[in-house]
């Protein structure tokens, strides 16, 4: 499989497989998301 045949959108495996990709992509996203917000919004302990 080439990055050419991975986005021709024909087959129903393609889309499949895109869309996996892209689900998982949006869920590390929003978890790295969700880490950078509580760290940047933790206080520190010595104050």
């Amino acid at each position: 499989m080439t990055w050419h045949s991975l986005f021709n959108l024909s087959t129903m495996e393609h889309r499949h497989l895109l869309s996996a990709y892209a689900a998982v992509l949006m869920i590390q996203g929003g978890y790295v998301g969700w880490i950078a917000w509580n760290w940047l919004r933790m206080k520190d302990p010595r104050r």
